[in-house]
């Protein structure tokens, strides 16, 4: 019986001894130094632009609860304009493929789009390319359920702009 026992507790050393070296196994690589972030894309943030939906990507300096949006902080992006709850960035970026010189978030309101550094023509074809549709101007478009891509007013021979407007309150 002395044997049995001694056989007894030396299992349960034996079995206790591997659980604390398997704890502590998941320990060290729980606290162990994260992976790099990987870099955050205007490709994702933007991929659900058919439909307007950007997630939670906007700017909102003054919500010190919330961390600033990691496509911000991995590029030390600032605001070089705030309007009416509208922030402009200027980038060197890609979205789709073309060259993106402006973005612009929400910071109080739903409004999401870029400025292509390509003229109408060009973007309306690598969207068609991309998604079947050129987006243009519409009574969807205008309500927030579709993205419009239209000639930037200030380089209107130059450049382009893909947005998505904020969706009207309609009462249920």
């Amino acid at each position: 019986m002395a044997m049995q026992w001694r056989h007894g507790a030396l299992r349960r050393t034996i079995v206790a001894a591997m659980m604390m070296a398997a704890a502590l196994s998941v320990t060290s690589h729980a606290m162990a130094a994260p992976a790099a972030a990987q870099p955050v894309t205007l490709d994702t943030l933007f991929a659900r632009v058919k439909q307007c939906q950007f997630g939670n990507f906007y700017y909102a300096p003054w919500d010190t609860a919330t961390p600033i949006h990691p496509y911000f902080s991995q590029r030390a992006l600032k605001p070089y304009r705030e309007e009416e709850g509208l922030y402009y960035f200027k980038v060197q970026d890609t979205l789709f493929g073309l060259p993106v010189v402006t973005l612009f978030v929400p910071g109080t309101w739903d409004y999401h789009g870029v400025v292509f550094d390509v003229p109408l023509a060009t973007a309306r074809q690598v969207m068609r390319q991309r998604f079947g549709r050129t987006f243009a101007e519409s009574r969807r478009s205008r309500d927030g359920e579709a993205p419009m891509l239209v000639a930037y007013k200030d380089n209107p021979s130059q450049q382009s702009v893909l947005a998505c407007v904020e969706r009207p309150y309609r009462e249920k």
